[in-house]
């Protein structure tokens, strides 16, 4: 019933559920069972890292299965994949050369998984775009799930960062980032349409609630990234535009007045924590970390800049590093696990080439879930594709670590969702639907 109110013309969740399960019907076991597994994942998401990671690592490595079975590698055709590819290659040579070999190798062999898993929805689960359909149903489902355990941690153990179900400071990502295409084409659907959608309206709020209340700034940031860019990529009106961020003020501020410790975090502490204006200056007395991780992490390439260090091998080096060896880069160095941007960090583990390579890679990506805006603009779903890994990949964020497991896992869901929409390269490959 839900399906029927958010539905439009050019989307409608109702007739696509229906068209998806008829279309499943025909398949045979094996995609049968593992169109199912794939629609399970926002759901063991909500679980822990480790199952999460055991079904994305499941669909890739059974994805390469499937394409030896079936002997079409035309897939890797892609300009994205092969820059993918090429990334991890010369990852895994930098490592060869690090201070740890084997630490290293272990770290960047298993970052393939991501970029595979991607493909196989792009390539195989989710080419057919009833079966998209149904899979951004199963992620309103997994958002709207977050939010409700999250609103209950406020009210049952209030705090300003909040854990569950994770027991770690970043269910955000999870609303964010996985969730994140479902959060841009409901956005798509309300700002299209002439009356206001109050379903729509009470999931949106619900959503940005639930971040507000993690503490998360990134997440918050990139969730009200996806709200007003989706609004401005997908029939823009000006007055539903002004809705949109007058109901990000409202809630805002309502929260802030609620729960007056998040007021600090998101603005005075947040300001003073911006890396790239806060070189220098003390926040809570001590020097920017956020900074300073970045600032480690350059000197760290520039040791050696053609290469790298490895991957991951940032947390092995940086406190080898002295303060005077770039004396015209201002602030001290932080050193932590990785340097908490994904830039910085390809460029230190990577070299320079690694950074060409990577920066071309989310390009590429981007441009390949443009396309799929380009042919089908009446789609909000198509549409706002390239949202996503915009928005993910824009280097002016802090991220995690490149080559590690959680923001991978949330990130590269979205990305293998956005680049599904994009089925253009199937025109020069056929032999894959034999």
């Amino acid at each position: 019933m839900l399906l029927k109110y958010i539905s439009i013309p050019e989307l409608n969740f109702s007739e696509s559920w229906d068209r998806g399960l008829k279309k499943i019907k025909n398949l045979n076991n094996f995609d049968k069972y593992m169109t199912i597994f794939w629609f399970l994942g926002p759901i063991i998401y909500l679980i822990e890292r480790s199952p999460a990671d055991l079904w994305l690592s499941l669909i890739g490595i059974i994805f390469l299965f499937r394409c030896l079975l079936k002997r079409d590698w035309s897939w890797t055709s892609q300009k994205w994949f092969r820059l993918a590819l090429g990334l991890w290659i010369f990852g895994l040579f930098s490592a060869i050369l690090s201070v740890d070999p084997y630490f290293s190798l272990s770290q960047g062999l298993v970052w393939i998984r991501f970029p595979l898993y991607a493909a196989a929805a792009q390539v195989w689960l989710a080419k057919d775009r009833d079966i998209r359909v149904m899979m951004l149903i199963f992620l309103l489902f997994g958002a709207l799930i977050m939010s409700l355990i999250l609103i209950t941690e406020t009210l049952h153990d209030p705090k300003p960062r909040l854990t569950w179900p994770y027991g770690d400071l970043i269910p955000g990502s999870y609303i964010s980032k996985t969730s994140l295409p479902i959060i841009c084409v409901l956005v798509a659907i309300i700002s299209s349409q002439k009356k206001i959608s109050p379903i729509i309206t009470l999931i949106l709020s619900i959503t940005f609630l639930a971040t507000l209340l993690t503490g998360e700034r990134m997440s918050l940031i990139l969730l009200t990234g996806g709200l007003l860019t989706s609004a401005l990529f997908f029939k823009p009106q000006l007055k539903k535009i002004f809705l949109i961020i007058l109901s990000i003020f409202i809630i805002f501020l309502s929260t802030i007045f609620f729960k007056p410790q998040l007021f600090d975090r998101f603005t005075n502490h947040f300001f003073k924590s911006i890396p790239i204006f806060n070189t220098t200056n003390n926040v809570d007395t001590i020097p920017n970390p956020y900074w300073g991780a970045w600032r480690g992490g350059i000197e760290q390439g520039l040791l050696t800049p053609i290469k790298g260090i490895g991957p991951s091998s940032t947390r092995k080096t940086c406190k080898d590093l002295k303060n005077d060896f770039s004396r015209w880069l201002p602030g001290k160095n932080f050193c932590s696990n990785h340097p908490h941007n994904f830039y910085i960090q390809i460029f230190a583990e990577t070299g320079l080439v690694g950074l060409v390579i990577g920066i071309l890679m989310f390009l590429s990506i981007i441009i390949t879930c443009y396309k799929a805006r380009y042919e089908n603009l009446n789609c909000p779903m198509a549409a706002t594709s390239f949202i996503m890994p915009f928005l993910l990949f824009f280097p002016l964020q802090q991220f995690g670590s490149f080559y590690g497991q959680w923001g991978n896992l949330f990130i590269w869901f979205a990305i293998g969702f956005s680049i599904s929409q994009y089925q253009g390269w199937r025109s020069a490959n056929k032999s894959f639907e034999k």
